[in-house]
């Protein structure tokens, strides 16, 4: 009887790691993407427009996010200030039903960093 409860504790225990993990997963991503597009503005601070369109096409494709390049606007002045901004929208999942839909609107600046010597 024992072993019975350990099992049922072990499996509820689970199930509730699964649905808060179903809570947590748009805000685990959204924080990646974030810093994919991060490091996709750094880059098009030293590199043109068109580079760096690429170079974020890669990085969706290489870290397995959903989107690609013609999703997002992308922005660059005459002093290399490149900003990246993304509207989308995500699910709060959890034992196969959606609980709650979100709205997410991320947005990067990333400027130029002239050599000091």
């Amino acid at each position: 009887m024992k072993s019975f409860k350990t099992i049922v504790a072990v499996v509820v225990a689970l199930l509730i790691l699964w649905g808060l993990w179903g809570s947590a997963k748009p805000f685990w991503d959204r924080y990646w993407l974030k810093k994919d597009m991060e490091a996709a503005a750094i880059y098009g601070t030293k590199h043109s427009l068109d580079q760096t369109v690429s170079f974020l096409n890669e990085k969706m494709k290489k870290e397995g996010q959903p989107f690609t390049a013609e999703d997002f606007e992308i922005e660059k002045d005459e002093n290399n200030t490149v900003s990246i901004r993304i509207q989308y929208e995500d699910e709060i999942r959890a034992y196969g039903t959606t609980l709650k839909s979100l709205d997410f609107d991320v947005k990067v600046v990333a400027e130029e960093v002239k050599d000091i010597l």
